[in-house]
């Protein structure tokens, strides 16, 4: 049986790991934006607006987050709000 500081430690190492790997996957994320989009503005060129906008009066602001994020997967939850929000 490992005693409390062991466990600790363990669980301290984990989520340290598990940290590192998410900061890597957002790294890699944002970076393939950039190469695909290039900027915000690039993105929002390639959305079909009236497709989001036909959703977003059918179903409401949500799924029309979740179809821009569908088309584009690269664009993060904040990019698919910022561009619903403005539309």
């Amino acid at each position: 049986m490992l005693d409390p500081l062991t466990g600790v430690i363990a669980v301290g190492i984990v989520g340290a790991a598990s940290a590192f790997a998410g900061d890597r996957l957002l790294r890699r994320r944002k970076r393939a934006f950039q190469d695909r989009y290039g900027s915000y503005e690039g993105f929002r060129g390639q959305v079909d607006a009236d497709e989001v906008r036909a959703v977003r009066d059918a179903r409401g602001d949500v799924a029309a987050v979740k179809a821009v994020r569908d088309r584009h997967p690269l664009a993060s939850l904040t990019h698919a709000n910022r561009y619903v929000k403005e539309l």
